[in-house]
């Protein structure tokens, strides 16, 4: 087979040499860029302000010990001078009384009426005591033919009378009144009557 003839080379290149120990234009060795540091960027997370801690309240004074309370020896509880308490007020008519109220029948005046009349004024005027006072030893009539009626009277003076003159507690409420209460319906009718004949 025929040589290939080989290709001229003319003209030189400045690039090229036949020294190989330097490294080839192609083959140069790539230089290491030069690392920038990047600017420094703030923070945007914002700082918590540090909170102070709170001042340590000063301890209150302690407080003296309470004394004791010393309760004075109360009084014995007295009954109560308002309360009272209501009771049978009776009265009978005196025989000498009863024949006067016969005589008012005869012009027509009702007896019973006298007598209500005479009792109603006497239970308004009445006030009673603390005295005792005894029935009287008199004449009268049946107490069907009396008058009867009730009063508010005071507990306390109702219950001394009682202990100092029925310890027993034998009589009522209005016999310990009746000693007080009759006299006064006495006289109310004695006054009635004599009204009653000026009238008719």
């Amino acid at each position: 087979m025929p040589r290939k003839k080989r290709t001229a080379i003319k003209g030189s290149d400045p690039a090229y040499t036949s020294d190989f120990s330097q490294p080839l234009p192609t083959h140069k060795v790539a230089e290491k860029p030069e690392t920038i540091p990047s600017p420094t960027v703030p923070s945007t997370q914002s700082v918590k302000p540090q909170k102070s801690e709170p001042k340590a309240k000063a301890e209150p004074a302690p407080k003296p010990a309470p004394k004791p309370i010393v309760k004075a020896a109360q009084p014995a509880a007295k009954p109560d001078v308002g309360e009272k308490r209501e009771i049978a007020l009776s009265a009978a008519v005196k025989i000498e009384q009863s024949e006067k109220l016969t005589a008012l029948e005869a012009k027509g005046i009702s007896a019973k009426d006298a007598i209500t009349l005479a009792g109603r004024r006497a239970v308004e005027q009445f006030e009673p005591k603390a005295a005792f006072v005894e029935k009287t030893d008199t004449e009268r009539m049946p107490m069907r033919q009396g008058y009867k009626s009730t009063k508010r009277i005071p507990a306390a003076m109702l219950d001394q009378l009682r202990q100092e003159h029925d310890p027993l507690g034998l009589s009522s409420d209005g016999a310990m009144m009746r000693g007080q209460f009759e006299p006064l319906f006495w006289s109310c009718l004695d006054a009635v009557i004599e009204e009653l004949n000026s009238k008719y």
